[in-house]
């Protein structure tokens, strides 16, 4: 630290901010000392600019990180986040730690734990990610950020909560136990003895155990409360997926991988990891249970929590019903939550509702205005009618009058937007509430005081037995055919700007993180399209979704919503084009080359019939797939010249990056290695110039399958390894495996045979996962790499499992060891 600027660092509650540039070494072998050093120097004035523009006083700097010092917590947030836009272009991604305290300041500068603990923050992220210390998030406030659940750091005693900027996904935190668990607002009344039980099951050795019961009988709580309990005990962490949004089984291991930030199958990701997941509401998706049984049997450190109103029955299965509350807890939660004393009419009403949790909050949220002896009159009359009701189990009869008898002291209004918000799958962000719901703010908040509605960050969202009951009222309003119509229409916008900003080049973290947020609802409208008609929607919202299901590996997903918009409507318009190209894309990922080349040529010849409507350069990009699908190469790289020169007329080059990407493609496929090389060398500035993350990851898996062409297996190594960390940068598995593979060659052409063995044992298994097969020019990578390994079946056979049981990401960093 510099002597003179000690009088200038900022004292009594001070926000200190950490930065560490990820992965720097394999950033000064991808680059080369010159390369690393002039882009070292410019995030070195990026971070410096941002920093002095919010007021940071630069305390200390070692190698690439910064420590820095505010006197307010908004500007270190602030400077985070202008640090990381400015840096997004460039190839150097920063993790970023933030933390509030009030440290010591002596001659030599801060002093305390509080230096430590952001410096252990800043070490627990991810590049491009910003972790915030709940004491600074408690100086913000919480909206824009994150929930990331408490976690324990390194050299720290208790655990700390830590919050993210921004919505993105990003593995699970560095820490010494990981857990993403909600933490509720509200205080935990009771239960004791019911956490102590199912902790004690799961830790005597229960794989799968599910809670039992009715909806609002407290289930999830009590899953959550004991899930933290644990989180100690469980060293790869302590995860929570809720599932309440899903309706399609087939989703559910996906979205379990979506959170554990699975680059490969699931059970290859898991392993033998010890990790316990807490699957939340899988009752409307039970389907999938013998899917999590097989899963838990694949992974022999792996322990299920799962909530359900029924049980999964499937081997394996413990089931532990979850009953009412006993009566003292049942008091002491409506008194706590009524910030009322016990008394007998409060007894007696707990009692009418069953000692049901949910019920005994939504009474109390009526405490304000009415005593707990008028409560339970009121009360009786609504229990009293529905003795007579048809749900199986009596407890649910209580709940539903709870929730009716809420409802009804809701006024005109508060009742409409009620009924509207149940629309919503997965809850919305206010701006989606006004635009589909019409709804009015101080209405809104006055839903979420009633305990109706939840508010988590910068979304609304019901608890799934009260949105069953808010969809009924929905129903019998009338409004519900529009209503849903009129959210289609908004998703629909919504993913349609989505798409437009990546196929103008945009960065893609932000556009499918903004679709991934919203997927939940983008499937409900899908659904609801196809149940009313509205098959025109369904076609658009279908056209939009497809680079968002292949980033993240949704193959599956998006063949089937394909082939179902295809067979809607058979109108040959620009819906149809983008349809038929997106699925030549999926099916020939997944192997399927005779769809692949039907769908493009299709494609094409319908982009030539819609001249005019379509811009020339799409014709032409369609017109070059169909070609290069079809094997006919001159005619490829005919169109692919034409369509490169009308793309750096019109567009400003942006499609050019494709362009020439498909004329190295086909030069190297006419042995014109030379000219590949020339032309990757062309695009690799232009695209990292433009900040296209994904052209930058395909053009260096290009000049790495080039130097292979050359006879230069040794030379692909540097150029395999950029393109796999941009691969699994933006979360493209199949390209991760095949850069892997490339890398693999490499590996055994220097002699590296058990490595080389190794990965390709993990990409083989994680295409295997995927449900896709080598295509012709992978598999013959592959088959270079097997012919440099030669006589060597020993050390193959030797290295073969170990590989298998590796996800890519971890194929990665083996590689990276070289």
């Amino acid at each position: 630290m510099i002597r003179g600027m000690r009088r200038r660092l900022p004292s009594g509650t001070v926000t200190f901010l950490f930065t560490d540039v990820e992965g720097s070494t394999r950033l000064l072998h991808e680059l080369g000392a010159e390369g690393y050093a002039k882009a070292l120097a410019e995030h070195r004035r990026v971070l410096r600019d941002a920093f002095a523009h919010h007021g940071g006083v630069e305390v200390d700097t070692q190698g690439d990180a910064f420590f820095v010092a505010f006197p307010e917590a908004a500007g270190a947030v602030a400077a985070a986040a202008q640090a990381l836009d400015a840096l997004r272009p460039g190839p150097i991604r920063v993790r970023i730690g933030i933390h509030t305290g009030t440290p010591h300041i002596t001659e030599e500068g801060y002093v305390g734990a509080d230096v430590h603990r952001a410096a252990r923050i800043a070490a627990a992220g991810h590049g491009g990610q910003v972790l915030i210390s709940a004491t600074t998030a408690s100086l913000l406030g919480v909206g824009g950020l994150r929930d990331l659940g408490e976690h324990r750091l390194k050299d720290f005693d208790e655990p700390v909560h830590l919050y993210q900027l921004g919505d993105e996904r990003f593995p699970p935190l560095k820490t010494i136990s990981n857990t993403n668990l909600p933490r509720p607002a509200s205080s935990f009344v009771g239960r004791e003895r019911e956490v102590e039980e199912v902790g004690s099951l799961l830790r005597d050795g229960a794989r799968l155990l599910t809670l039992t019961g009715p909806g609002g009988i407290g289930k999830t709580r009590l899953a959550i409360e004991t899930a933290a309990e644990l989180v100690p005990e469980f060293k790869a962490g302590v995860f929570w997926v809720g599932l309440a949004s899903l309706r399609d089984p087939a989703l559910v291991t996906g979205e379990i991988g979506r959170t554990l930030g699975a680059k490969t199958g699931l059970a290859e990701h898991i392993g033998d990891r010890e990790m316990l997941l807490l699957l939340d509401n899988l009752e409307q998706v039970v389907e999938a249970a013998p899917e999590l049984a097989s899963l838990v049997e694949r992974c022999p450190n792996l322990r299920l929590l799962v909530t359900s109103r029924e049980r999964l029955r499937v081997r394996g299965e413990r089931a532990y019903p979850v009953l009412p509350l006993a009566d003292r807890d049942a008091a002491e939660l409506f008194c706590s939550r009524a910030q009322t004393e016990a008394d007998d009419s409060v007894r007696e009403l707990c009692r009418a509702l069953d000692n049901l949790p949910l019920a005994l909050e939504l009474a109390a949220a009526q405490a304000s205005v009415l005593s707990p002896r008028q409560i339970l009159d009121r009360l009786s009359r609504r229990l009293d009618l529905l003795k007579g009701g048809r749900d199986a189990d009596p407890r649910q009869r209580t709940l539903r009058a709870a929730i009716e008898w809420s409802h009804e002291l809701l006024d005109e209004e508060e009742q409409r937007l009620f009924a509207r918000l149940a629309v919503f799958r997965g809850g919305c962000t206010l701006a989606a509430a006004e635009d589909v719901a019409e709804a009015d703010l101080d209405v809104l908040q006055s839903l979420v005081d009633k305990s109706l509605v939840r508010r988590t960050e910068e979304r609304f969202w019901m608890l799934e037995t009260i949105r069953d009951f808010a969809g009924e009222r929905l129903e019998r309003s009338g409004e519900a055919d529009a209503l849903r119509r009129r959210h289609a229409v908004y998703f629909r916008d919504l993913a349609e700007r989505m798409d437009a900003l990546l196929r103008a080049g945009e960065p893609e973290e932000g556009p499918v993180s903004s679709l991934e947020a919203e997927i939940d609802n983008l499937r409900a409208a899908l659904e609801a399209g196809l149940e009313t008609g509205e098959i025109g929607l369904v076609r658009e919202i279908t056209a939009s979704l497809p680079m968002y299901w292949l980033t993240r590996g949704l193959y599956s997903e998006a063949r089937s919503w394909l082939d179902r918009a295809l067979a809607l409507d058979d109108a040959e318009d620009v819906t149809r084009r983008r349809l038929l190209s997106a699925l030549g894309t999926v099916a020939y990922s997944q192997g399927d080359h005779a769809l692949a080349v039907a769908a493009s040529d299709e494609a094409a010849s319908l982009a030539m019939r819609l001249a005019g409507v379509t811009e020339r350069f799409q014709i032409l990009k369609a017109q070059a797939t169909a070609a290069l699908r079809k094997g006919d190469l001159e005619t490829a790289e005919r169109l692919n010249e034409e369509a490169l020169a009308v793309a750096m007329e019109v567009d400003n080059g942006v499609g050019a990056s494709a362009c020439r990407l498909n004329l190295a493609y086909v030069a190297n496929k006419t042995g014109r290695h030379d000219r590949a090389e020339a032309l990757l060398a062309e695009n690799l500035p232009f695209v990292r110039s433009r900040g296209q993350t994904r052209c930058e990851a395909y053009t260096l898996a290009g000049m790495a399958e080039t130097a292979v062409h050359q006879g230069r297996m040794e030379d692909a190594a540097e150029h395999a390894l950029g393109g796999a960390r941009r691969a699994l940068l933006i979360g493209d598995k199949p390209l991760l495996a095949a850069t892997l593979d490339l890398f693999a060659a490499s590996a055994a052409a220097r002699g590296d045979a058990r490595r080389a063995a190794t990965i390709l044992a993990a990409t083989e298994a994680a295409r295997e996962a995927m449900g896709v097969r080598p295509d012709q020019d992978e598999a013959a990578v592959r088959a270079r790499a097997f012919q440099a390994l030669g006589e060597r079946a020993s050390v193959i056979e030797d290295a073969w499992p170990e590989g298998t049981g590796l996800d890519l990401e971890s194929a990665l960093e083996i590689a990276e060891r070289a």
